[in-house]
Order: C-alpha cells, then sequence, then structure tokens
C-alpha cells in the first residue's frame, strides 16, 4: 500500500489568492499528527508525527513549503519512518505553477522531482525533471491548486455548498491530476482558542474528497475534512485513507511577513 503525504493535499489546499478584502494571510503552523481509526486487517497499529506548514506572499506569486515526518507503528514492536519536503509556487493570475517533492519513505523509498507548468489558451504545457526532462502536456480545462481554492472560498462566500473540479497538483508523480469535489457547510466558531489570533473565528467545515482524473463515482481515494478560516489558515483538519485516519491539531501558530517588493 502506498501511503500519501497525509497533508500535501492541505497543502495545496491552503494556496489560494483572492482579489477580495479577504486575502490569504502569510503565515507559519505547525500540527501535531496522530494514526487513529483505524480499521481491522490495518497493517499499521498506530502512529505519530509532526507538520511544518508556511505560506508568503511574494511579489508575484505565493510560495508554500511544508515538512513532514511520521513514525508509523506496525506488528511487533516495529516502526517505520516517513519524511517529506514539498514546495509549490504559483503565479497569482493562477497561469504557473512549479513544484518540488522530496520523500523518503521505508515503505515507498526515496523520491526526488521537480517541474513546472504553464497554462495558455489551448492548453497546459511544461517539464517534469528527474532522472530526465519529460514533457508534460494537459488539457486548458484543468485549474492550478490557487485558482481552484480561489473558487471554492467565492462560493462558501456565496453560500454555496457543492463544487467538483480536475486539478493539477504534482504532489503525485503518477497522478498529477485530480477530480476534486468540495462540500462546504455552514460558517461556524472556531473550536480553536489556544491562540488568541484564531479565537472565535469563523471558518467553514469543509470535506474534500479526492478522486483519480476520470473518476468520481465508488469511494474517493482519501478525503480531508477541515476548519478554513477566510485568511487560509486551517484550524484543524483530518485525512481519511479509508483503512485508517490521520488528525492534525494546530500546535504553533505565527503571521509571517510578506516578500517587500519595490
Amino acid at each position: 500500500m502506498i501511503i500519501k503525504n497525509c497533508s500535501l493535499a492541505l497543502l495545496l489546499l491552503l494556496t489560494f489568492f483572492s482579489h477580495s478584502s479577504a486575502e490569504l494571510l502569510s503565515h507559519k503552523a505547525t500540527y501535531s499528527l496522530i494514526i487513529t481509526n483505524i480499521k481491522d486487517g490495518s497493517f499499521l497499529e498506530g502512529g505519530q508525527g509532526q507538520t511544518y506548514f508556511e505560506i508568503s506572499k511574494g511579489c508575484d506569486g505565493w510560495n508554500v513549503k511544508e515538512d513532514y515526518v511520521l513514525i508509523y507503528s506496525l506488528p511487533n514492536k516495529k516502526t517505520s519512518n516517513s519524511f517529506s519536503t514539498y514546495s509549490t509556487y504559483e503565479n497569482f493570475l493562477g497561469t504557473m505553477h512549479s513544484f518540488e517533492l522530496n520523500d523518503d519513505s521505508q515503505f515507498n523509498g526515496k523520491n526526488a522531482y521537480e517541474g513546472f507548468v504553464e497554462k495558455n489558451k489551448n492548453s497546459i504545457e511544461g517539464y517534469l525533471i528527474k532522472d530526465n526532462l519529460k514533457a508534460l502536456s494537459f488539457d486548458s480545462d484543468l485549474l492550478f491548486p490557487i485558482e481552484h481554492l480561489r473558487k471554492i472560498i467565492q462560493k462558501a462566500k456565496a453560500g454555496e455548498n457543492f463544487f467538483t473540479q480536475k486539478v493539477f497538483f504534482g504532489n503525485e508523480e503518477k497522478e498529477f491530476i485530480k477530480t476534486v469535489s468540495t462540500f462546504i457547510g455552514k460558517k461556524k466558531k472556531s473550536p480553536s482558542n489556544s491562540f488568541s489570533f484564531l479565537a472565535n473565528k469563523e471558518v467553514w467545515p469543509m470535506k474534500i474528497a479526492f478522486y483519480g482524473e476520470n473518476t468520481r463515482k465508488g469511494n474517493p481515494d482519501y478525503e480531508i475534512k477541515l476548519d478554513l478560516d477566510e485568511k487560509g489558515i486551517a484550524h484543524y483538519y483530518e485525512v481519511d485513507y479509508g483503512d485508517f485516519e490521520i488528525k492534525a491539531n494546530l500546535k504553533n501558530f505565527e503571521i509571517a511577513k510578506d516578500q517587500k517588493c519595490s
């Protein structure tokens, strides 16, 4: 079984740009991770870890970086470690997206690559850089993560509660594109009171299901549930892989500085 980075999708979900007053806030956040709700027959007995997330506004777009580590508990008191660093850049226009991944997992081995794609009138073109240079080409109706989240936030503000779209992510080498279905709940007060800046803020509870590019039937590959405020801060999230879940609680939070631009 391939265990995907439990929070790469979150990274992609939190990188959006809005021309409205509710612009994304540059910030740094650390979440503690714990594996729960393990189903019978799973090869896991538990696990825990941590993820560090940073997003900052540059002069032309958003820079995002995430480092995470998970230590899985296996039968016979054995453990397995998984480390990952993932970074992205996306311009404000939603026409250019670059990505870089470095994974080191005892389950799946080491994997590292980078790439970029750019949207033009009729297609999306770019390159994957690994052992060799590989050309990438996709239909132009795809959205990049920032553009995708901008639309989700717009729909949430408009009171809509469902949105489905094909999105280019770049965090899975064998499946760069996902069909993403988002269910948006009614705004509520944040349950997070650990940080004064976040206390009593309103959040949208969301459930976001990730399917293969051409699949929307049956169970999704995984689902993310999160409480998201209009500044793009995840007060809490959990990832459901079917066999088990990973719950993430906000441990540290800090407002980051935007890049100074002339």
